[in-house]
């Protein structure tokens, strides 16, 4: 049986179709070659422009001299971390509808800080509208924002966003059901919850 002799983009491939996060990816094939010539074989296998890949590794640059053989592990996740390996997706209509809600129910906040908006940004980027709902459900609304707007704009993407699930993702409906209650529970003109258990 002859072996299939693949270049470094392919194997990624096929480790990320094998289930393997894309840090993971990157620690194993990082070891012996190009840190940042690996981040970028890593990022053309999920499917990411050349050009946008460029731009998110000029913001890790600092990192590339910190970093010596054996830490492949290490530098896959702060990459990870660093949104390197995020895949931008594209919704159909009702989905960019509840994205476009749930980043104006982060408008409505009147600040937030800037490791949580990061965290929400990727969730909605890469389409994980069930994760950056259940996030915003939970956040308070400081003195110079607008609780009734933001509530508003999170009652109208709940009820859409219950609707655009699949039928067969009975885990983040479970999620949303139980962040749509305790929306629903919280006063239009504060920002706590009314939950009788409180009392």
């Amino acid at each position: 049986m002859t072996g299939r002799v693949t270049g470094p983009v392919q194997r990624a491939r096929e480790a990320l179709a094998s289930g393997l996060p894309p840090g993971e990816v990157y620690a194993a094939l990082a070891a012996g070659a190009d840190f940042r010539d690996t981040a970028l074989v890593v990022c053309d296998a999920l499917g990411i422009p050349r050009a946008d890949a460029e731009h998110r590794l000029r913001g890790t640059e600092e990192l590339w001299g910190d970093f010596a053989p054996g830490d492949e592990e290490l530098l896959g996740e702060l990459l990870d971390l660093a949104a390197v390996f995020d895949v931008h997706v594209t919704l159909d209509e009702p989905g960019e509808q509840v994205r476009r809600l749930l980043g104006r129910s982060m408008g409505a906040l009147g600040g937030i800080g800037s490791g949580v908006a990061s965290g929400i940004g990727r969730k909605l980027a890469t389409g994980r509208l069930p994760e950056a709902y259940t996030v915003l459900v939970g956040l308070p609304v400081r003195g110079r924002g607008d609780p009734a707007r933001y509530r508003a704009e999170l009652i109208a993407a709940g009820e859409l966003l219950a609707a655009w699930l699949p039928p067969d993702d009975s885990e983040a409906a479970g999620r949303v059901r139980e962040a749509r209650e305790r929306c629903a529970r919280r006063d239009p003109s504060g920002t706590r919850p009314t939950d009788p258990r409180a009392r």
